[in-house]
């Protein structure tokens, strides 16, 4: 990886990674709102609820991803702008390793208790089909989810901010226009959207996969020495972000619960629609630290102080005008 990070305008390297960033979210709640919408037309209310049932789920192993691709990708950067490339490889191996573990446990969890995670969800006996219909083909591809977070992570701190959006980017139109051609034209309805759903994930993944076979690629696979001390630091380093981001996803499901409960699905179809709105406005925030932690994680472990000054401010600015 060039140390370009370390050079050239604080500015201009912010505001590249932050549009790289902010374009990789904006296309996940944009396809999100899309299956609403289209799941809406097509099932009725009902089919809305049902989509609110599944959504925490996405964000739980959205959150997990980010744990081992945060987490790991920091203490990459700092050693690969010392010229630490073995040191650096082998953050890369443990959070493979770690978000291979962790999508396996999904994988079996979600395949093997489907029924009974989406009734803690959220879902009764009438939405709970629906959910199921919809999960069926997205089971096959659950591995994919944290996936696309964790090496979305090293694709930025690898140099290739504006790759790692454009493999979601392509992921997410595939997901828009699948929608509609599986739900109305193949006349699939919630099954329909699932698929398209499982396909664009897979197709963000293969791309996010072929930056691996390019000449402008530094991860590689390393030994890891000292394994029980460096998950714990992975786990430090990405942990605040975790917290957040599965906060979220929790939160939703004791929504669900409560709306359920006291108001019916409904109800719970006007709130989903609320919280896929909301998504909107989480992008711009998730991007405002997306674009500056490459900055400052290469700037930092060179002792540039006043360059990871400068990139905070501009986060901060940024973080402001949202507000």
């Amino acid at each position: 990886m060039e140390k370009n990070l370390t050079q050239g305008s604080i500015k201009k390297h912010y505001f590249k990674y932050l549009g790289a960033a902010f374009g990789g979210s904006m296309i996940s709640c944009i396809y999100g709102m899309v299956d609403v919408a289209v799941v809406g037309q097509y099932q009725g209310p009902q089919g809305t609820a049902a989509l609110s049932i599944v959504a925490p789920i996405w964000t739980i192993l959205y959150s997990l991803g980010i744990l081992t691709g945060s987490g790991g990708s920091v203490k990459y950067t700092y050693y690969k702008a010392q010229g630490k490339t073995d040191e650096a490889n082998a953050c890369f191996t443990l959070s493979l390793s770690l978000t291979s573990a962790i999508a396996v446990v999904c994988w079996i969890g979600l395949t093997v208790f489907d029924d009974q995670l989406l009734r803690l969800f959220g879902a009764d006996d009438i939405l709970l089909p629906l959910a199921k219909t919809y999960l069926r083909p997205i089971q096959f591809v659950i591995p994919a989810y944290p996936f696309t977070q964790m090496l979305a992570a090293y694709l930025r701190n690898d140099n290739a901010p504006g790759f790692a959006a454009f493999a979601t980017l392509c992921g997410g139109c595939f997901n828009i226009f699948g929608d509609l051609y599986f739900v109305f034209g193949l006349d699939m309805g919630i099954f329909g959207a699932g698929l398209a759903t499982a396909i664009g994930v897979t197709l963000t993944i293969a791309v996010m996969v072929s930056h691996f076979f390019s000449r402008k690629n530094a991860l590689r696979l390393s030994r890891v020495h000292d394994c029980i001390h460096k998950v714990k630091e992975l786990v430090f380093n990405g942990c605040s972000t975790f917290v957040s981001e599965i906060a979220m996803g929790i939160i939703a499901m004791l929504f669900n619960r409560q709306i359920m409960n006291y108001l019916g699905s409904d109800a719970l179809a006007v709130f989903g629609v609320i919280v896929q709105i909301s998504g909107l406005v989480q992008c711009f925030t998730y991007a405002v630290g997306q674009a500056a932690q490459p900055i400052i994680s290469e700037n930092y472990s060179v002792h540039h102080w006043e360059r990871t000054r400068e990139t905070r401010k501009y986060s901060l600015i940024c973080a402001t005008i949202i507000r």
